[in-house]
């Protein structure tokens, strides 16, 4: 499934707060879509941004993780850290993979309006009990995790360097994360492996542990 291509890296410093995106050159999804792909990535994200958001206050710090298969149903969880207690709310869509779901809908004449397409989708919310325990070590494991990035980055390099190719996944799953805390800010986007029941899953570290914590959240079902 890896195929070799090149990482797009973009790092923004403002004002303590750290904005890293990190964009893989994106695949047609599978091969029905090959003749028929027209969702942007920039409408598909404005329609998950409706059905899942992300402004939900926190007192101490704010942790979303947002999975974006390229054929299972699309999910996002939220991680709100406070004084007193910790938040967890689980996004996840009943309509299976969104994408495809958007992508059949403009193919039989609908409007691309974000909006209105945000309408065809039924999004399943759940908030989870999770001890504090477990939420130190989910915080513990992203810090280190994150860490961990800057190091896979320059290897990526070296490897660009050394014979001009570098490997990600195509078919895979786009995942993201949003951290807020204090003042700081930090998001991340990449293309890695297709989620699946199998651990670990991914290259990143980061991945990872994203793909630790979905699966400890839907076991608590």
């Amino acid at each position: 499934m890896l195929i070799r291509t090149i990482l797009i890296i973009v790092l923004t410093l403002v004002i303590q707060a750290t904005s890293i995106y990190c964009q893989g050159v994106s695949a047609v999804r599978n091969n029905e879509q090959t003749s028929n792909k027209v969702i942007s990535q920039e409408i598909y994200n404005h329609v998950l941004d409706i059905l899942f958001p992300r402004d939900e206050a926190a007192k101490n710090y704010l942790l979303v993780l947002r999975f974006g298969p390229s054929l299972h149903p699309e999910s996002q969880i939220i991680i709100k850290g406070g004084s007193d207690k910790v938040e967890v709310v689980e996004y996840t869509s009943l309509n299976g993979n969104i994408y495809n779901q958007l992508n059949k809908f403009v193919i039989q004449g609908g409007k691309e309006d974000p909006v209105e397409m945000a309408k065809l989708i039924k999004v399943h919310r759940r908030s989870i009990e999770v001890t504090p325990s477990e939420i130190k070590k989910w915080h513990a494991g992203f810090l280190s995790s994150f860490a961990n990035l800057s190091k896979s980055f320059q290897n990526q390099t070296k490897q660009l360097n050394k014979d001009g190719g570098i490997t990600i996944v195509l078919d895979g799953t786009l995942y993201q994360f949003w951290y807020s805390q204090g003042v700081g800010r930090t998001s991340f986007s990449v293309w890695d492996e297709e989620v699946s029941d199998e651990q670990p899953n991914g290259v990143l570290k980061i991945v990872q542990w994203m793909n630790s914590v979905r699966h400890i959240v839907e076991k608590l079902k």
